[in-house]
């Protein structure tokens, strides 16, 4: 039978870190100094621990080994054997790095290599926050490369996206993008360890390895930037066409959720207390939801009866 998992938090220091989500999640937020909140992941060396129920203590890994069926229902056809999603809380008081992610590798219709397309939901902001994503309008390849050897960088150079609480931007594999200072952020992203720095800030320490040569090979300096999409609405799917599936529910009333995608269903819980029991036709399953804890349900639960009040993001893998 299965049920409803959380898993054991993977902390990340990192130097660029920042307080935010120590106010947003007082009772839940890692020690100072930690820039990711890793909430779920399974990557060589860092796949996340069950902490509750009958598989507690084994990992993502273990259970895409053992349990794939279980787990992923009709998802388990592809030939990839790691879990397909990767969900994290980012915090950060100093500009990330400039880079690139790689794409999907398809053969013959068949996925062989997971890309990293990824997304973000603003979950706080300073007033002059920005998300960079693509290139300014006119400006070059040419441009571009010449000005990863210049020692201001390429910043200039790049889209400046000002964001707010509440704002949801998708981000496609290939896309140029710096995440910049003063942001808390919900990132649900395929699970792919790989990211090509093409320019680091400067900092204290030593200067990190830059992967200039592969991120301008997987750059697609021609996508087009997303709309920034609004959650103040009661429910808004914000990405369903992709590799993955994400939906914002601001819940202040008793409601039922049908699942309508393959697979498993990501909760994640941004503010308020929700009650949340999933069914799989006669195994219910209860698990509340505080502000900054996620839960898994695999794949046989279908429906979901959420008692309120709270702000959940639900998310799902489509490949």
């Amino acid at each position: 039978m299965t049920y409803p998992m959380r898993f054991q938090r993977l902390d990340s220091p990192r130097p660029w870190a920042g307080d935010r989500l120590h106010a947003l999640f007082p009772d839940a937020a890692a020690a100072p100094g930690i820039g990711e909140w890793i909430e779920l992941c399974d990557l060589p060396g860092a796949s996340s621990v069950v902490a509750n129920g009958e598989w507690r203590d084994l990992s993502l890994a273990d259970l895409m080994q053992d349990h794939r069926n279980a787990l992923v229902g009709e998802l388990a056809v592809s030939a990839l054997a790691d879990f397909p999603l990767c969900v994290k809380f980012l915090d950060t008081a100093e500009m990330l790095s400039v880079q690139v992610h790689p794409h999907d590798q398809v053969e013959d219709g068949e996925l062989k290599e997971r890309g990293k397309s990824e997304c973000w939901l603003v979950l706080d902001a300073a007033p002059e926050a920005v998300i960079y994503q693509g290139l300014r309008p006119g400006v070059t390849r040419e441009q571009f490369e010449a000005a990863l050897d210049q020692p201001g960088g390429p910043v200039g150079l790049l889209n400046a996206r000002a964001v707010k609480r509440g704002d949801f931007i998708y981000n496609a594999a290939g896309m140029v993008h710096a995440i910049g200072a003063g942001l808390a952020l919900l990132e649900v992203q395929q699970n792919c360890g790989v990211t090509w720095r093409l320019w680091d800030p400067p900092r204290k320490g030593e200067a990190r390895e830059l992967h200039i040569e592969a991120g301008l090979r997987d750059a697609r300096l021609e996508l087009l930037v997303p709309e920034i999409l609004s959650t103040d609405a009661e429910d808004v799917l914000l990405a369903s066409d992709g590799p993955f599936g994400v939906r914002s529910l601001r819940v202040n009333s008793a409601r039922v959720v049908d699942k309508t995608w393959p697979g498993f269903t990501v909760i994640t819980c941004l503010e308020g207390t929700c009650e949340i029991t999933g069914k799989a036709r006669d195994n219910l399953q209860p698990a509340v939801l505080k502000a900054g804890e996620t839960v898994l349900w695999p794949a046989d639960f279908d429906e979901f009866e959420i008692y309120p009040d709270g702000w959940l993001v639900f998310s799902w893998a489509q490949e």
